[in-house]
């Protein structure tokens, strides 16, 4: 099996690039007035026409039980800063079965859910969880993402057979990453060049 050989790190007008955007995206939801990058609805008033919250805002959705279009939005939460509404959509999406909700939910845990410190362990257990979910979508991105953490040791024991076993249903699905590491070593799944040498 290939060892996992990391990517250069990304180029100093790639990660200017990124940080642009990612503080694009937060810079709305830091206003008292706004939710997620939209109008509060904060007045009570039940007689004010404004007060309502339309079925097509985010807060809305945030509101509403367990689907794909719901489950979606949790990472859209994510991203704009407001990590609690994040994880309680994300948690119901996966009590309810959602595979994406899970693999979502497991790289935030990896990333350090909300600023927390990192956990890897639950991380891990969620992507095994979307692995074995049958999911025809997720399912394959799941393969690979915890044969990733096989690989390398990420909140499991490491076990480079078990995860080339991992890689290779994940190939056998569809997913081009999987199929690329074995074919190559490299792997976009982790993100950590401090091993470069």
């Amino acid at each position: 099996m290939p060892s996992l050989r990391r990517r250069p790190p990304p180029t100093v007008s790639a990660l200017a690039l990124a940080l642009s955007l990612a503080l694009g995206l937060t810079a709305p939801s830091a206003s008292a007035d706004m939710f997620c990058g939209e109008p509060s609805t904060k007045n009570t008033d039940p007689s004010d026409l404004s007060n309502g919250i339309s079925d097509q805002s985010l807060e809305y959705m945030a509101q509403q039980p367990a689907s794909m279009l719901v489950c979606s939005k949790g990472y859209l939460f994510e991203k704009c800063g407001d990590h609690d509404t994040s994880n309680k959509i994300f948690d119901k999406c996966i009590a309810a079965g959602y595979a994406g909700a899970m693999i979502w939910k497991a790289r935030m845990l990896e990333e350090g859910n909300g600023g927390g410190p990192p956990d890897l362990a639950k991380s891990a257990e969620l992507l095994h969880r979307a692995a074995v979910s049958g999911d025809p979508a997720y399912g394959p991105i799941a393969k690979m993402h915890y044969a990733t953490a096989l690989q390398l040791g990420r909140g499991v024991d490491k076990d480079e057979a078990e995860a080339r076993r991992w890689f290779e249903q994940a190939a056998a699905e569809g997913s081009a990453e999987a199929r690329d590491f074995l074919q190559t070593g490299y792997h976009t799944g982790s993100r950590d060049y401090s091993t470069l040498e």
